[in-house]
This record gives structure tokens, C-alpha cells and sequence, in this order.
């Protein structure tokens, strides 16, 4: 696997400029390269333009042409991606084999990690129409995302895949967000081809002209809506019960065509955090901070400890002895004195 590098700068404006593209520990946000294929259709056109609009502005378009398939031309992917300093790419294409077809993917370290080819069997263009004169819907905002069926939490396959949409759709990396600026929501469900039969999932080994084990009958529905919310709701936070769902689009059903996930170990590898974002992370909860060092300094404050309920060993010196009670009196308990070098000298039996 060959490594790609970036030019070494020859002035210091240069250098400056090139930082911005090594290796950091808490990354860049992730943007989305949309390319095209050699051939496209309008309905690819549009479908790459409504995808770019709800990412903005974590979105980058390229109008050139592009002569490769997005999963036989593996590098050509890559060099782009590390050009134009994106890890997620969306390459539209459309031939007689596979009429309106994208295909999605993400990158670690800029080499492919995951694909996914979705043909687009139904779509429905961005209408503002209905939050006409209301400031919801805002583009570039976060949003909430929704996974009905159960396949999201059982199967393997879809579990991949809500991790890979999550990835691809949720814009920047922000650690605290207002309830009041998330006004858009991501609804993504589950059907088979002719919407009765049991969903299939394909075969996630596909690579390049290496024929599909398994083809599935997967139809992914992504629908887009705008959350409009009470004057009453809006800056608090406990009441948000009050909520109205408006369709303002764009709506996909994509059908699912050939998946190409990344090894379990490679996975692992791209997944794992690094020490110093850990305890960055762990940091921010109270009374916990990280060092310069990477270590992880706490403070815990433990309440009184109740230690009559321990179950430790007994002795019998421990035990508390009866009193002893005749004619109504009480005779104090008799105490046994320790023998001392004076006694032993006043008994010569004592060294016998």
C-alpha cells in the first residue's frame, strides 16, 4: 500500500499552510468529496446536489469528469481525497448495469475504509414551502437522527451500516450543542425490494470485479424533516414534549447494490482514540483532568463507611462477656494481670 506525501514547503507561509494537513490528535471535521463519473444523469446531478446541501458546509464538489469506477480505481480515490484534504467521498455514476448509482465511502489515514453502492430507485427534492417565514430547518446545523427496525441492533451488517451513515452525515465534531439549534431530523428505516419479504443483507466483501456472493434485497429510506417547535419549547429543556415534524426533504430510497466494509482488525485500528484525546475527554467530567503527560489525575469523595456490616474474622478476646448476676448485684468481671520480671523473681518455681 503505497503512502502518500505532500510537498515540503518553500516558504514559510507554505509551511504554515501545510499544517493544517498533518496529523493531529483531535482531527479536523470530516468533509465530504462529491465527484463524478465519466457518465452521469440528471437524476445522479441532483441527488449529489441535495446530499452536498444538507452536509454544507462540510461538503466539496469537483465538476471534472472522472474516468473510473469508484471500486476499480481505489487510488484514484485516495489521491483526491488526500488532495483536497477529505476522508469521505460520494462519486456519482450512471451506466446500463447500474443506472443511477452512488457510491459512498469513507477513508482512514487516506486509504479506503468502507464503501457502499446505492442505487437511487425514489427521490424527493429539498421544499421549504412549509417552514416558509419560520427559522427552522437552518442548513449547516446539527441534526437528530432516528434508525427504526430492530436490524440496527442485531445484525452485524446493519449495525456497520448505521455506523457508517452517523459518520457520513453528522457534520462537525461540536461536544456541547443548544436544544434550540437542532431543528432537522434524519429518519432512516428499513424495507425489502417489494416491501413484504424479510430484509436481506448483501455479502460486505466486495472487491473490485470480484463477483457479489450474495446480492440481498435491501432498500434503504432516508427522509429528512425540519422540527418545529412551540414558542413555549423553545430555551427550555425539560419541556420539549411539544414538537411538530414538517417534510421539507430531500427524501431517498436508495436500494442497497455492493458493500465493501474494512477487515475487523483494520476497523479496530481506525477506531481506537488516542491517549492524549482520551484523557482530554475523561478530563472534561468532574473531578477528573489529564496531565501534560497523558496521565489521568481524579479525585473520588466517598461518603461514611459503615464497617459493623464487614464480614472479618472474629476472636474470641473480641467478644463481649456476660455479666454475671447473683442476689441482684453485679460483680465486676475479674482482669487477668500481665505477669511481670518481678513476679518470676518473687516465685523460684518460675525458673524451673
Amino acid at each position: 500500500m503505497s503512502e502518500l506525501k505532500r510537498r515540503q514547503g518553500k516558504t514559510t507561509q507554505s509551511r504554515r499552510a501545510l499544517k493544517k494537513f498533518e496529523s493531529k490528535v483531535f482531527e479536523n471535521d470530516k468533509s465530504i468529496l462529491f465527484l463524478r463519473g465519466a457518465s452521469t444523469s440528471s437524476v445522479v446531478v441532483d441527488a449529489m446536489n441535495e446530499l452536498s446541501t444538507i452536509t454544507a458546509p462540510h461538503s466539496k464538489k469537483l465538476k471534472k469528469r472522472n474516468a473510473f469506477h469508484a471500486f476499480e480505481g481505489r487510488q484514484h480515490l485516495e489521491f483526491l481525497g488526500h488532495k483536497n484534504d477529505c476522508s469521505l467521498f460520494c462519486f456519482g455514476s450512471d451506466s446500463k448495469k447500474r443506472p443511477n448509482n452512488l457510491v459512498l465511502g469513507r477513508m482512514f489515514d487516506f486509504h479506503i475504509l468502507d464503501m457502499l453502492e446505492l442505487g437511487i430507485v425514489a427521490m424527493d427534492r429539498i421544499d421549504m414551502s412549509g417552514v416558509k417565514g419560520q427559522s427552522i430547518g437552518s442548513i449547516g446545523g446539527k441534526a437528530f437522527f432516528v434508525f427504526e427496525g430492530q436490524e440496527f441492533e442485531s445484525e452485524p451488517f446493519f449495525i456497520r451500516l448505521k455506523n457508517f451513515l452517523l459518520d457520513f452525515f453528522r457534520g462537525s465534531n461540536d461536544t456541547e450543542i443548544s436544544l434550540d439549534g437542532v431543528d432537522r431530523a434524519v429518519f432512516v428505516s428499513l424495507r425489502s425490494n417489494n416491501g413484504e419479504d424479510a430484509v436481506i443483507a448483501p455479502s460486505d466483501n466486495c472487491v473490485g470485479t470480484k463477483p457479489q456472493e450474495e446480492r440481498g434485497n435491501t432498500v434503504v429510506c432516508l427522509r429528512h424533516f425540519a422540527v418545529s417547535k412551540t414558542q413555549s419549547v423553545v430555551g427550555s429543556v425539560s419541556n420539549t414534549k411539544h414538537v411538530n415534524l414538517v417534510d421539507i426533504g430531500p427524501n431517498f430510497d436508495f436500494e442497497v447494490r455492493r458493500v465493501c466494509w474494512a477487515p475487523q482488525q483494520e476497523f479496530k485500528q481506525a477506531c481506537k482514540i488516542p491517549k492524549e484525546a482520551l484523557a482530554h475527554m475523561k478530563g472534561e467530567h468532574e473531578n477528573v483532568r489529564g496531565d501534560d503527560m497523558g496521565n489521568l489525575r481524579g479525585q473520588l469523595h466517598l461518603g461514611k463507611q459503615d464497617v459493623t456490616g464487614l464480614n472479618l474474622r472474629r476472636f474470641k478476646a473480641h467478644k463481649k462477656q456476660p455479666r454475671a448476676e447473683s442476689n441482684g448485684d453485679t460483680e465486676a468481671p475479674t482482669r487477668r494481670r500481665r505477669r511481670t520480671e518481678q513476679d518470676d523473681a518473687g516465685n523460684p518455681e518460675a525458673d524451673i
